[in-house]
C-alpha cells in the first residue's frame, strides 16, 4: 500500500472524527444552554443543573459523536478514501444522527432525568429514527451537490488547524469537569445579625421513606437501627408521630412552614410558595448559619422550594453524575448501562455516605455562629439498593422483583405479591434502613466529637412511610394509612431529657414551631404549639393536642384527581376519600388497620363525630388556602366542603377545642415577600409576647 493511500485514509478518518467531535461540541453547547435556561421539570422554579454542565455536556457530546465520526471514517477509509459518493452518504448519516439526537433530546426534555422507565416506551426511539432518516435523506441530496471541493479536495489534507481547535475545546471541557468543585454555594451571602451564645445548634435529619415500625427502636423484630436505638435511649422518642402527608414535598413543606398541605399548596406540580416563612429563613434572620443537604432526586431540589432561606443548600444538581444524567447521552447510555450492568437504580442518586461528606465539609468551613443543619437521606426510597455490604444483611432483593414493584407503584393491585417476593422486597427495604442507621451513627458521632456538641440538638424523623401491599398499594403518596404516615421522631442533645418515650400523638408539621422554640426560646410565643410541651413537667393535654390531620391528592393525569384525608385521634383513625369511601380504625388495638369499623352500627355515632370534628378543624385552618385540591376528599354528592368554607367568616365561631388554629405558628410572621435578613422589630417582639399562644 502506497504512502499516498495511507495518508489519504488517515486524512479521511481524521476529517470524519473531527466533524463528529465538532458536531458533538455544538450539540453539547446547545444542550447546556437549554438545560441552564429552562427547568427540566416544568414546575421547578429554577433549572436543576450547575455550571459544570457547560463543560460536561460538550464533553459528552464530543465523546459520543467523535466515536460515531471515527467509525464512519473507518468505513470510508476501508471502502475507498477517494470515493466522494460513498463519503457523501456517510456524512449524511452523521447529519441524520445529529438530527435524531436533537429530536430525541427535545422529546424527552420534560421527562424526569434518571427515570428508570424513561426508555420503556418506543416513542423516543421512533421519534429519533424518523427525524434522523429525514435528516439523512436531505443531507445526502445536499452533499452530492457540494462533493467536488469538500469531499475530493478538503478530505485529502490532514485537518491540523481545525483539529487543534476542537482538541483544545475538548481539553478545556475535560479540565472544567475535572476541576469542578462541589463548592457549597451560598444562597444568602449577606451579613446576618449575630445569634446569642446560648442558642443551640440544631440538626434535623429526615430519613426519606422510612416508616416507624421498621425501626428496631419502635419494636421491629429485626435489628435494623442499633445506632438510632442508642440515640433514642439518650433522648425523647415519640411513639406515634404522624406526618401531614404521604409524600416528600408536601410533608417537608409542612415541616418547614408548620402548615398543612392544603394551606401551603405544594403538590405534585406546584413548588412551595415562597411567600411562606420557612424554618431556614427565620433561623437565618436570627443569626444562624443554615445548611441544607438532600439527595432526593425527585422533589428535593431547590427549585421545588426546599432550599428557601438556607444560606447553603446542596441538592443533587451539585453532582457531576446528575448533570450528566440530565443530558441525552447520560439518559440514553449512562443510565441504561448503569441500571442493567451495575444496579437497577438511579445513576445520579447520591448515597448517605456522600451526603455526610458534603455536610462535614460545610461544618468545617462554617462560621462560629450557631447552625441549623438539615439532611434528607434518600437511601430507603425504592428501588431499595444500598450498593454496599448492607445489600445482603437481611436477604437479597431480586432485580426482577424491583422492576415488578416499580411498575405497580401506586397502582391498586387485586392481590399482594407472593410471600416469598414480599419477604425479599421487605428485606431490601430493611437493608437500606440499616445503611441509613450506620450513616446517621457516623454523623452524630462526628458531631459528638466537636467542641459544640454540648450545645447541639439532634432531631431524627421521616417525611413519610412506605406501603408493601397492606392496603393493596405499594410505594407511597397514594393514601394516608398508618404505614404511609406513621414516622419516627426522636430528639436528643442539649436540654432534652434522656430515656423518655411519649405515647401521645405528635404532629411532625409542628417541627416548625418546635425548632424555633428551641432556637429562639422566649423571643417567640410558640411554646404551646411546640413539641417541647410534651416533655415539659406539668404539661396537661387538651383537645387541641389530640388530633393529627394527614392529606394527600392522587398523582394522576386526570384533570380532577381525587384526594384522601384522615383525622387521627388517640383512639381512632378516620379516613375519607373523594370517591365517598369512609374508613374507621381503632389503631391502638389494630395498628395495621385491617378491621374497618365504618359500617358497624355501634360505631356510627363515633364516625359522625369524627367527620364533624375534622370539618371544624379544617374550617379553623389559617387562610389563604393554596392547595384546595387536597380537600376534595370532603366534597360529596349534595355537599361541598369547599363551597361551605367560602362562607366560613359568616359562620359561628368554632368550638373552644380549636382555639389554636391549624397553622397558627405561621401567622406570627408577616405574609409578605420573604427576606433572609428580615426579623421582627423589638416592638413586634413585645407584641408577640402578649399574644395568647401559651
Amino acid at each position: 500500500m502506497s504512502d499516498q493511500v495511507v495518508s489519504a485514509r488517515r486524512a479521511v478518518i481524521g476529517w470524519f472524527s473531527l466533524l463528529g467531535a465538532a458536531v458533538g461540541l455544538l450539540i453539547g453547547l446547545a444542550e447546556a444552554a437549554l438545560l441552564t435556561r429552562v427547568p427540566h421539570v416544568p414546575p421547578l422554579q429554577a433549572p436543576d443543573v450547575r455550571y459544570v454542565i457547560w463543560f460536561l455536556a460538550p464533553l459528552a457530546g464530543m465523546g459520543l459523536f467523535g466515536f460515531l465520526g471515527c467509525s464512519l471514517g473507518l468505513l470510508a477509509a476501508l471502502h475507498s478514501p477517494s470515493c466522494s459518493r460513498w463519503n457523501s452518504y456517510l456524512l449524511a448519516s452523521l447529519v441524520g444522527a445529529t438530527c435524531a439526537y436533537a429530536a430525541s433530546a427535545l422529546h424527552l426534555f420534560h421527562v424526569r432525568a434518571g427515570d428508570l422507565t424513561s426508555w420503556s416506551s418506543l416513542v423516543p426511539l421512533f421519534v429519533g429514527l424518523g427525524v434522523g432518516t429525514m435528516g439523512t435523506l436531505l443531507a445526502a441530496r445536499f452533499a452530492r451537490r457540494v462533493k467536488g471541493y469538500v469531499l475530493d479536495r478538503l478530505m485529502t489534507r490532514p485537518p491540523r488547524f481545525p483539529a487543534g481547535l476542537v482538541v483544545f475545546a475538548g481539553l478545556i471541557s475535560l479540565l472544567g469537569v475535572a476541576l469542578y468543585p462541589l463548592r457549597l454555594a451560598s444562597n444568602a451571602a449577606h451579613a446576618n445579625p449575630a445569634a446569642t451564645n446560648a442558642a443551640p445548634n440544631i440538626v434535623l435529619i429526615s430519613l426519606d421513606t422510612v416508616r416507624a415500625d421498621h425501626l428496631s427502636a419502635y419494636g421491629y423484630s429485626r435489628p435494623t437501627t442499633p445506632n438510632i436505638d442508642r440515640l433514642a435511649d439518650q433522648g425523647v422518642l415519640f411513639e406515634s408521630a404522624i406526618s401531614p402527608s404521604a409524600w416528600t414535598l408536601a410533608s417537608h413543606a409542612s415541616m418547614f412552614t408548620g402548615l398543612l398541605p392544603h394551606q401551603h399548596g405544594a403538590n405534585w406540580s406546584v413548588p412551595l410558595d415562597a411567600r411562606h416563612r420557612t424554618l431556614a429563613e427565620l433561623l437565618t434572620s436570627y443569626g444562624y448559619d443554615t445548611g441544607g443537604f438532600t439527595s432526593n432526586i425527585f422533589y428535593g431540589q431547590d427549585g421545588w422550594g426546599m432550599g428557601q432561606g438556607f444560606s447553603t443548600f446542596e441538592d443533587d444538581s451539585a453532582s457531576r453524575r446528575h448533570n450528566l444524567a440530565a443530558t441525552l447521552t447520560g439518559r440514553a447510555l449512562a443510565q441504561p448501562l448503569y441500571q442493567h450492568l451495575v444496579h437497577y437504580d438511579f445513576f445520579d442518586r447520591r448515597n448517605a455516605r456522600e451526603l455526610n461528606a458534603d455536610a462535614f465539609r460545610w461544618l468545617e468551613r462554617r462560621s462560629s455562629r450557631p447552625y441549623f443543619l438539615f439532611i434528607n437521606y434518600f437511601d430507603a426510597h425504592d428501588p431499595y439498593h444500598t450498593g454496599t455490604a448492607h445489600d445482603a444483611r437481611f436477604g437479597r432483593i431480586r432485580k426482577r422483583l424491583i422492576k415488578q414493584v416499580n411498575s405497580i407503584d401506586g397502582v391498586q393491585v387485586p392481590e399482594p405479591l407472593s410471600a416469598e417476593y414480599q419477604a425479599s422486597l421487605i428485606a431490601g427495604y430493611d437493608n437500606c434502613i440499616s445503611l441509613l442507621d450506620e450513616q446517621v451513627g457516623n454523623l452524630v458521632e462526628s458531631l459528638r466529637r466537636s467542641p459544640s456538641w454540648s450545645n447541639t440538638i439532634v432531631i431524627i424523623t421521616s417525611d413519610h412511610g412506605e406501603g408493601f401491599g397492606e392496603h393493596d398499594r405499594y410505594g407511597h403518596g397514594w393514601n394516608v394509612y398508618r404505614e404511609a404516615v406513621h414516622v419516627p421522631l426522636i430528639f436528643l442533645g442539649a436540654g432534652i431529657p434522656a430515656g423518655l418515650r411519649i405515647s401521645h400523638l405528635a404532629r411532625t408539621r409542628e417541627l416548625f414551631p418546635t425548632v424555633l422554640d428551641l432556637a429562639v426560646g422566649e423571643r417567640l410565643p410558640l411554646r404551646r404549639v411546640s413539641l417541647r410541651r410534651f416533655w415539659t413537667p406539668g404539661f396537661q393535654s387538651e383537645a387541641f393536642d389530640d388530633f393529627v390531620i394527614s392529606e394527600t391528592m392522587e398523582n394522576t393525569p386526570l384533570p380532577d384527581p381525587y384526594a384522601t384525608i384522615g383525622l387521627m385521634t388517640s383512639e381512632w383513625h378516620y379516613i375519607h376519600d373523594r370517591t365517598g369511601q369512609v374508613e374507621l380504625y381503632r389503631w391502638r388495638t389494630d395498628p395495621a388497620e385491617k378491621l374497618n369499623l365504618a359500617d358497624s352500627p355501634q360505631h356510627r355515632e363515633a364516625l359522625g363525630q369524627l367527620r364533624e370534628r375534622l370539618r371544624k378543624y379544617l374550617h379553623s385552618s389559617v387562610r389563604p388556602w393554596k392547595g384546595s385540591a387536597y380537600l376534595f376528599a370532603l366534597d360529596e354528592p349534595g355537599y361541598s366542603f369547599l363551597l361551605e368554607t367560602a362562607f366560613a367568616p359568616l359562620l359561628p365561631s368554632v368550638a373552644s377545642e380549636t382555639q389554636f388554629r391549624v397553622g397558627a405558628a405561621q401567622t406570627i410572621f408577616a405574609p409578605d415577600a420573604p427576606s433572609a435578613t428580615r426579623r421582627p422589630s423589638l416592638s413586634d417582639e413585645d407584641l408577640m409576647r402578649s399574644l395568647p399562644y401559651r
